[in-house]
Parts: structure tokens; C-alpha cells; sequence
């Protein structure tokens, strides 16, 4: 019977030191990782998911191929549009690379003017390729849109002109 009781003492006392070390709360980061890192698809082939935003075809997220190239990673999205900024395409990584590097800037019009590759940068899971806009781009898609108010300022005022006469 003492055996039972000594049993049970130690089996409660164990419990209890066990719910004690569970309730510590969990130590996060600056920033919370995704959990998918890599996955598979159909045919067992390795796939990541990358976020591409910006002056693309197709922005947004997009699972594609581990060990995929910058190259091939822009035309997956469409390529980039009339007026991005290739000289100044940004990639974010997730997680920081061995020498601590999360932000990588490349320019591409080496790679358009001679096909050299060597400034590419490897992509990895969860990644954050951002393209932008050049300024004059950027202003030419909007002046687009204040010649149009001016063009009804005007024909508000022909309109009023007429009527006063």
C-alpha cells in the first residue's frame, strides 16, 4: 500500500512539474516564418512557394520549381512590364542568409544586354522578388488621366460659356 502511495506522489508531483515547463510561452522572432518551406506536387518534384510584386505580368504568389532561376522565375510571371525598373529589382529573403543578408539588390540589364546570369541570386522558399515602375513610366500612365480631367474641365466651361449667351 506505501508503494501505491509513494507511486502516486511521484506520478502527481511529475505531472504537476511537467505542466509547469508546458506552460512557458513559446519565443518568437521579429518576424513570424511560414511554416511551408518546401512542398511537393503530383509527381514528387520539390516545389516552394515565392512572392513576386510589382511592374509583372502576373504578380503575386506563385509555387514553383526549387532551384528555379531569376530568369525563368519572370517569365513564370509574365515577365516584367513596359517601364519596370530593372536596374533596381529587390529580392526579401524570409530568413537571413549564413553572412545575415535579407535584402539583395540586382540589376538586370546585364543579363538583357549580354545574357550573362553570374549576378543572379538563388532563389529560395518564401522569397520576395519586388520589380518597380520607372518614374517617367509611372508619370506617363497618370498624365493619361489628368488630360482627361482637363478635357472635361473644358467642356464644363465651353458648356457654361454657351449657356450665359
Amino acid at each position: 500500500m506505501k508503494k501505491i502511495k509513494y507511486f502516486l506522489t511521484f506520478l502527481l508531483f511529475g505531472l504537476l512539474y511537467a505542466q509547469d515547463k508546458v506552460a512557458e510561452p513559446p519565443i518568437f522572432s521579429d518576424y513570424q516564418i511560414s511554416s511551408e518551406r518546401y512542398l511537393t506536387n503530383a509527381k514528387g518534384n520539390i516545389m516552394m512557394n515565392v512572392n513576386v510584386w510589382g511592374h509583372v505580368g502576373s504578380p503575386g504568389s506563385h509555387i514553383v520549381y526549387d532551384g528555379i532561376d531569376f530568369a525563368t522565375l519572370l517569365s513564370v510571371v509574365g515577365g516584367p512590364m513596359d517601364g519596370a525598373n530593372l536596374t533596381n529589382v529587390r529580392i526579401y529573403r524570409e530568413i537571413p542568409d549564413a553572412d545575415g543578408t535579407l535584402v539583395y539588390h540586382i540589376d538586370l540589364n546585364e543579363f538583357i544586354n549580354t545574357g550573362n546570369r553570374s549576378n543572379f541570386i538563388k532563389i529560395k522558399p518564401n522569397d520576395t522578388i519586388i520589380v518597380p515602375q520607372k518614374f517617367s513610366s509611372y508619370f506617363l500612365t497618370k498624365i493619361g488621366t489628368i488630360n482627361t480631367l482637363f478635357s472635361l474641365i473644358t467642356i464644363y466651361l465651353q458648356l457654361q460659356s454657351l449657356a450665359g449667351n
